[in-house]
């Protein structure tokens, strides 16, 4: 039988306060913890619900994993946030290929399967209950979470808060200073400098002249 592997698993998305590098040193910390090595490292960067055929690392996971390897994740959620993909990914890594499966979350140790040895039926059977009694808890966080912030934008709103990023300015000067970067008398990274302006504010204030040149 060929030699088994560690694969680790990484996902992090856009309004994740979750990092790469955070599951990478965990993943790899466990991996020392129990003498063993990680042959690879898969990373997303995608939300937690998009399909796995549409990421770019998981399904080359999947398609690596052989039986007897093991998967290591920071937490389920990492894999998918929905009951159903949850689970789907699940049987497939300890039922389909017949590999391990590793959590680092101690309230998920329950789903781990690494040097556990053979289980019953019953055993099997309360690991898909705890799976998706945990999916469940994750869907009910997600909506609670985009619940509170529409209630707080909307609570500093009728406190006649603005909301979103500020408006800036157009400078006195800055037609003067954009039209001499575009006609190379002065670069447009001197032009910011002078107008006290960031990269992104100072092109989209150009865009807004009439006439405007983005060079």
């Amino acid at each position: 039988m060929a030699e088994t592997r560690i694969y680790g698993y990484a996902r992090v998305s856009k309004k994740d306060g979750m990092t790469i590098e955070n599951q990478e040193y965990a993943i790899n910390k466990w991996a020392k913890e129990n003498n063993v090595t990680v042959s690879m490292i898969y990373k997303d960067r995608c939300q937690g619900d998009t399909p796995v055929n549409k990421r770019q690392q998981l399904p080359v996971l999947l398609e690596n994993l052989r039986e007897g390897d093991t998967v290591v994740v920071f937490e389920c959620f990492r894999l998918h946030r929905s009951t159903s993909g949850l689970q789907a990914l699940y049987r497939e890594i300890i039922e389909d290929k017949k590999a391990e499966f590793v959590s680092l979350n101690p309230m998920e140790q329950i789903l781990c399967t690494f040097r556990n040895g053979n289980e019953d039926i019953v055993q099997q059977g309360f690991k898909q209950i705890i799976l998706a009694v945990m999916s469940v808890l994750g869907a009910m966080e997600k909506r609670n979470v985009s619940i509170r912030t529409k209630n707080s934008l909307a609570e500093r709103k009728a406190r006649g808060m603005k909301l979103g990023r500020p408006v800036v300015k157009l400078p006195p000067n800055f037609k003067e200073l954009y039209e001499r970067a575009c006609r190379g008398d002065i670069t447009h990274v001197q032009a910011m400098n002078e107008l006290g302006l960031k990269k992104t504010s100072y092109y989209k204030l150009a865009k807004g002249l009439k006439g405007g040149s983005n060079e």
